[in-house]
């Protein structure tokens, strides 16, 4: 069983986000196996083994390494000094970030490559990336409105850091030249952030562009391995949930405000989302 397994029976749903400290006292000095996500973790002290398809590393304090959903790793041989913060993302929720692709294009230079990306930070780096990690606390939980907007901006905080210092040890600036299709897609991410509530369809995007439907479809699906309606159904289907938790709007209301033409057919689009009518998924929440 993965780690990201094991921590998901334990707490009985789904991560989309997840800090994890890993030390013997917490996991003991057994195999863990990380894979099926986005893991970005920092070695804080002692030393271990990581080891993946080709080859093992030693890795020790100061070193960075990332992981794509792609690849798989096992950490073993840690010694009794080791401590290990690691930041889990799931793949569409990645996806879903607006300074995620950045990051991705530098992870991809790695993927033909057979090796892990591993990096020996200096100390200043090191320092400052382990103060973002350390914000991914369960102090999170003091807030409750805004929690979901906040934890996402810190993702996009980190992303953008280890961005930056993997542009650092390339030769080429990645900053300066971006595919097309690339900058396509970032463009595409922003107009729909800017209007996913009043347009649901991708002609709107697609002429937002000067591009045909196709080639959004074919870009969109390219980069992230989903289509463009999972993208846009993805933003409506959070901030419907986020209203249904949060404010006192009724399901009539919310369905105006997200763009449907009436209340039936965001109903139904939110059950084949999350298997609850609105109503019910209020209700549970709540309860909750």
């Amino acid at each position: 069983m993965s780690l990201i397994e094991e921590i998901k029976a334990q707490e009985k749903t789904e991560i989309h986000v997840k800090c994890i400290h890993i030390d013997t006292s917490s996991y003991g000095n057994g195999p863990i196996k990380l894979e099926d996500g986005f893991f970005f973790a920092l070695v804080t002290n002692g030393t271990a083994l990581l080891g993946d398809l080709y080859q093992s590393y030693t890795i020790r304090k100061g070193d960075l390494f990332l992981q794509t959903p792609s690849m798989s790793s096992v950490l073993q041989g840690r010694r009794n000094d080791f401590q290990l913060i690691c930041i889990y993302m799931a793949p569409d929720y990645f996806d879903g970030l607006s300074h995620g692709q950045p990051l991705y294009n530098q992870l991809s230079k790695y993927l033909g490559k057979n090796c892990l990306p591993i990096l020996h930070l200096e100390m200043p780096h090191f320092r400052y990336l382990q103060k973002t990690m350390q914000l991914f606390s369960e102090e999170l939980d003091l807030f409750h409105l805004y929690k979901n907007g906040i934890i996402r901006n810190l993702c996009n905080l980190l992303s953008l850091q280890m961005t930056d210092i993997l542009c650092q040890r390339t030769e080429d600036d990645a900053s300066t030249y971006v595919k097309r299709s690339n900058e396509i897609f970032l463009k595409f991410k922003r107009l729909l952030v800017s209007n996913y509530r009043k347009h649901h369809n991708i002609q709107f995007y697609a002429d937002k562009l000067n591009i045909s439907t196709t080639y959004l479809s074919r870009i969109v699906k390219r980069i992230t391995g989903r289509t463009v309606y999972s993208h846009i159904s993805e933003l409506i289907c959070v901030e419907a949930k986020r209203l249904l938790e949060c404010s006192d709007k009724d399901v009539k209301e919310i369905s105006d405000w997200l763009g449907f033409s009436d209340q039936s057919v965001f109903g139904k689009f939110f059950l084949k989302r999350t298997g609850l009518s609105p109503m019910k998924y209020r209700t549970m929440r709540l309860g909750n």
